[in-house]
């Protein structure tokens, strides 16, 4: 354990032992802290002669605040003296990160610029740089130096931009030889790197957080939560990866496309956690999926703000889209903890923290003249208290996610294994009944659409050698349809020597007020063994006989009324007589289209086999059912 926490020491300071060692070498560095200040612009105030005596004293300006943004030019100056150790050595100038464009003059000469000035004032973004003074402009122990600056008319410092830390590590000016001050700026821009470790291994816990968010969603999409939580885990990490490698490219200034579409992507994964928000809490859904469009509506004015230079933009932005979240979040949690789910007031209790540690870093802490705890110094790290809360809600959320995932998973295997045992009963219920009958061939095909459906038939020899025959069709699908389909079996049982209308009347009473607002259609025949065939139908598909469909009268379906009755209609078998379920005629391609009964029709001289393969083939969308009943020594269409 020794040897790991050292090996981890070790690889914290590696990047900043060799700037180090190299200050350690050459200490001659003066820290510039103390300025006078005036705004406007003017180029006499860069003459070491300039009286700048009736400007303000101000200690030089590390952070810039949000009200500092003034969209015009400033002017800093201050006067060191030079110890007898670097006079007449080759000096530089070091500045730390500084706002918008900027030029460092010397005696008078300018030393260096960042940005430029025309056709706009335009910059990278900040970081810290050394400007080696020209020999020759330093000749007395006394140095004066002025600071031009144009103050952007909207501030820089976002999240997504900087979150790395790299080449940016505030500090004030500092005057010393050449050699030791490009060593500090190596030095502190190894150090805004390893300062912000902590803060970029919360992105990278937001990172897994996301990629494992997105393996839940693979394995149950209907959870649209999980692929919310994946959104903003991804762009929480992304954003700020690509923001850090804009702001480390000399070539991309900041009002430009890049960083936009950084900013707008930083932009939506927030938004996307006020919609996940509203995934989970449906009590205050609507609430919350129209505040997420407040939210995106704040993003856009504040990356108007940014690119436009409008300061109205990015104050409506920064300050409203603030107190927005806020109140979201806080809506959220208290409609989570009411609703009680498992987990939902781990969740809740979260929210409440992540929001308590923001408003205390960002205002109450301000108020109280105290530490903020944005940047907690820990030896060479910085601690972010909104990072480190905003981590644990992510992960508190997601272990909620994933044990809710694992419940569903179980109640999955235990509804399949139910699903499974009810289509074997079903089976059994409807396999069981196909009766060898003398007389008469029998052949049938059902195919579910699910694990169990709401087609169903029967076949009953009777005492007198007929052979009673009972087609219909549940609607709709699944448990419920073959949960009535088994009642009307069982009605069935002891009523087979009823005439198919009085069998059907039957039915139609016993069904009465159990099918939940649907129906059930029906077609019953009678075949008798001198080739007489008695039907009756309550709005199901007709059947075939030798390919061509029986004209019947036909009734209301089962379970509308009371007073429904069935005609019988009387014919004589020629060879074959096939029954269908409207899941062979309703049978879709994938352009849309109906196998229909023109189709069918043609299918009317195939066994009852390939009749509903061919229909699976074409696009089951519902149950499929085939029975085919050929009266033994004859010959039909089959021939």
């Amino acid at each position: 354990m020794r040897l790991k926490s050292l090996c981890l020491v070790i690889g914290l300071i590696s990047p900043v032992w060799p700037a180090w060692a190299q200050l350690a070498a050459q200490p001659e560095v003066l820290s510039l802290d103390t300025w006078r200040v005036h705004s406007g612009d003017d180029s006499s105030w860069a003459s070491p002669t300039f009286d700048d005596s009736q400007w303000q004293t101000v200690s030089y300006p590390i952070q810039q605040s949000f009200a500092d943004h003034t969209g015009s030019f400033r002017w800093y100056r201050t006067t060191a003296r030079l110890p007898p150790s670097l006079q007449g050595r080759d000096l530089a100038v070091g500045m730390g990160p500084f706002d918008e464009v900027w030029e460092v003059y010397v005696e008078g000469v300018l030393v260096g610029r960042f940005g430029h000035w025309t056709p706009r004032p335009e910059s990278p973004f900040n970081r810290n740089l050394t400007f080696p003074i020209p020999s020759g402009t330093v000749k007395a122990p006394s140095v004066h130096i002025a600071i031009r600056r144009w103050n952007g008319a909207t501030g820089t410092g976002l999240f997504p931009f900087y979150s790395s830390g790299i080449a940016r590590f505030p500090h004030p000016p500092e005057l010393g030889a050449t050699a030791a001050i490009s060593a500090r700026t190596s030095f502190y821009i190894s150090s805004g790197i390893v300062r912000n470790i902590p803060w970029n291994l919360c992105l990278l816990a937001m990172f897994v957080a996301g990629c494992i968010a997105l393996v839940l969603y693979s394995a149950q999409r209907s959870r649209v939560e999980y692929l919310l939580l994946a959104v903003y885990g991804l762009l929480s990490f992304l954003s700020p990866l690509i923001g850090s490698m804009v702001t480390a490219n000399d070539s991309v200034v900041r009002r430009s496309w890049g960083p936009v579409l950084v900013y707008f992507a930083y932009a939506f994964g927030e938004v996307s956690a006020i919609v996940f928000l509203a995934a989970l809490c449906r009590r205050f859904q609507r609430i919350l999926l129209i505040g997420s469009v407040i939210s995106l509506l704040l993003s856009v004015a504040g990356i108007y703000g940014f690119y436009f230079q409008s300061p109205s933009a990015q104050t409506i932005a920064v300050e409203y889209s603030s107190i927005l979240v806020i109140a979201l979040d806080l809506l959220a949690a208290w409609g989570l903890f009411l609703e009680r789910k498992p987990g939902s007031v781990a969740i809740a209790a979260a929210l409440v923290v992540v929001q308590a540690a923001t408003a205390w870093t960002n205002s109450i802490s301000h108020a109280l003249h105290m530490n903020d705890l944005r940047f907690m110094p820990v030896g060479p790290v910085s601690i972010d208290l909104r990072s480190i809360v905003q981590t644990l809600f992510v992960f508190v959320t997601l272990i909620v996610l994933y044990l809710r995932y694992r419940q569903d998973q179980f109640r999955q295997v235990a509804l399949e294994q139910d699903m499974a045992s009810a289509r074997r009963m079903q089976e059994q219920l409807l396999g069981g009944n196909l009766l060898s009958t003398p007389g008469f061939d029998l052949e049938a095909v059902y195919l579910p659409a699910q694990e169990v459906g709401g087609d169903f038939y029967r076949t009953v020899h009777l005492k007198d050698g007929s052979l009673l025959v009972v087609v219909g069709d549940v609607s709709g699908k699944g448990l419920d349809a073959a949960m009535l389909v088994a009642a009307v079996l069982g009605g069935l049982a002891n009523e087979t020597e009823r005439g198919p209308g009085s069998l059907l009347e039957y039915l139609n009473h016993a069904v009465m007020g159990r099918t939940g607002g649907g129906f059930i259609t029906a077609c019953a025949a009678r075949f008798s063994p001198d080739g007489r065939v008695v039907v009756a139908n309550a709005g199901h598909i007709a059947p075939y006989l030798d390919g061509r469909e029986m004209e019947l009268e036909s009734g209301l379906p089962l379970g509308i009324s009371l007073q429904a009755s069935y005609t019988e209609t009387e014919i004589q078998m020629g060879g074959c007589v096939t029954f269908t379920s409207d899941g062979v005629v309703e049978a879709r391609d994938a352009k849309g289209e109906l196998l229909g009964f023109d189709r069918v029709v043609r299918l009317m001289s195939q066994t009852a086999a390939e009749i509903a393969d061919a229909a699976q083939r074409w696009g089951q969308e519902d149950d499929i059912t085939v029975l085919t009943v050929v009266k033994t020594g004859t010959k039909g269409l089959r021939d």
